[in-house]
């Protein structure tokens, strides 16, 4: 199964250059920000606007027995038709966008009473992190280098015609539970052809996750395969040997994870229903558990066996 190749808004650019001295914040903004903003739409012309260093008047703040008039300045403020829609700043490659005071600086230019938006981002370069102002944590949070993987999301949450869609922070049904609530755990296979590979988790020394979405009738599900030794020797043969290598490696640090940047793969999936309902702090969802990676040949001779 031959890799597909995933657009990307700074193909050809070198991320060895984030650790040069001379690469700072208004490098970012050039090299890093404006081909992002341009994807998604934004220009300097409304109705999708982009506004550069705003002056946004703070409360005013007492010195003394004096008040003085202090303003705070946004990088870029967006507007679709007049309206505030998102916050960005940009940051220098060797400054924390996460659990830093810019992550707090940044939130109040997006409660300040001129703006009052939902979202704020920031970008150093090194990462992209965005926020909902109703989460402590980001909803997004990724290494730059794997831009392509996220685009989507990117685009779902920021687009013009989607930021102001609230119905995007409601997170998908999960197709475990889904599937077992229609008595599918009672199948001893279930087929899923060209699911799209982009990222592997490794749980613990044996055992793997990948994560996707689907559709069924309509409506949109994630769903994670989760699985063992054997079949990751069987995935071994669509994902590239620096992958491979990295996942082979057994320490005390299992919780890591292998994204592919430019490309996804597609393999076909022999899995059954998990009996292990997993949580996290914001949903609780059903592994469904991979007993093959099959070939196309191999897929077709399944199917064909089981008719």
């Amino acid at each position: 199964m031959k890799p597909h190749k995933l657009h990307n808004p700074l193909e050809g650019f070198d991320f060895e250059l984030l650790n040069a001295p001379e690469f700072k914040e208004d490098s970012v903004r050039e090299e890093i920000i404006v081909p992002i903003i341009k994807e998604l739409g934004y220009s300097a012309q409304k109705p999708n606007q982009i506004i550069r260093s705003r002056n946004l008047l703070h409360p005013y703040v007492a010195i003394g027995s004096k008040r003085k008039e202090i303003y705070i300045i946004p990088d870029y403020l967006f507007e679709v038709d007049g309206k505030p829609a998102w916050i960005l700043d940009a940051k220098s490659p060797k400054e924390a966008i996460t659990k830093s005071k810019h992550v707090e600086q940044a939130y109040s230019y997006a409660i300040h009473p001129e703006v009052r938006v939902k979202f704020f981002a920031l970008c150093n370069g090194k990462e992209f992190a965005l926020y909902n102002i109703e989460q402590i944590e980001p909803l997004l949070l990724f290494k730059m280098e794997t831009l392509p993987l996220y685009l989507g999301d990117v685009k779902r949450f920021l687009s013009p015609s989607t930021v102001f869609d609230q119905s995007q922070l409601v997170f998908k049904k999960d197709l475990g539970l889904h599937l077992k609530r229609l008595g599918f755990d009672q199948f001893e296979s279930l087929m899923f052809p060209n699911v799209p590979i982009t990222q592997i988790g490794q749980l613990d020394p044996d055992l793997f996750t990948l994560a996707g979405a689907v559709k069924d009738n309509g409506e949109s599900y994630v769903v994670s395969f989760d699985f063992g030794q054997d079949a990751f020797n069987q995935l071994i043969t669509f994902i590239p040997e620096e992958a491979v290598n990295k996942l082979n490696v057994r320490n005390n640090q299992f919780r890591q994870a292998i994204s592919f940047t430019n490309q996804t793969f597609l393999v076909n999936v022999e899995s059954i229903i998990g009996d292990k309902l997993e949580e996290n702090d914001k949903e609780i969802f059903l592994p469904l558990w991979v007993k093959n990676f099959l070939s196309d040949e191999q897929l077709a001779q399944k199917i064909n066996e089981f008719r």
